[in-house]
This record gives C-alpha cells, sequence and structure tokens, in this order.
C-alpha cells in the first residue's frame, strides 16, 4: 500500500494538500495574510483558509498586491498605475 500519496493529500500542517508546496516563502505569505485579515478584523471560515493557503503559494509581489487590497493601503497612484 502506497502511503506516501495519502500522507501528501493532508500535508504537514492537515489543512489539505498544500504540504507539497509549503516552502519558507510560502509559511511568510500565509503569516502575512493571516495579520493583514486579523488586523482588518475578517472573520474566516473553512473556504477563506483555503484561499489564504492558495493566494500564498503565489508570487511575493501578488501577495503584497492582495494585502494591500486587504488593508486598504492602495493609493489612487498605486491603484492607477502598472
Amino acid at each position: 500500500m502506497d502511503m506516501k500519496s495519502h500522507l501528501s493529500i493532508a500535508g504537514p500542517s492537515g489543512c489539505g494538500g498544500h504540504g507539497e508546496k509549503d516552502t519558507a516563502a510560502t509559511r511568510s505569505h500565509r503569516v502575512l495574510l493571516y495579520c493583514a485579515l486579523d488586523t482588518a478584523a475578517v472573520p474566516l471560515d473553512v473556504v477563506d483558509v483555503q484561499a489564504v493557503f492558495q493566494v500564498a503559494e503565489l508570487d511575493y509581489i501578488t501577495v503584497q498586491a492582495v494585502i494591500a487590497w486587504i488593508t486598504g493601503t492602495r493609493t489612487a497612484k498605486t491603484a492607477f498605475t502598472g
């Protein structure tokens, strides 16, 4: 019986399928996202936690843009350039 495939489904944190991409950067992004959501007083349900895990796997610039949206720190200049 192949136990490895069953273990990778749950992942080391038990959050469902995110163990393979759980790098230091991903964990850092996750912490930053949780801090931003906590600061903005956004309550999280299971689907929100899954979204945090998926967003955390994105690149740093994208994660920072999401954090800016959450916290409302985007300026008009930032919002219209690019």
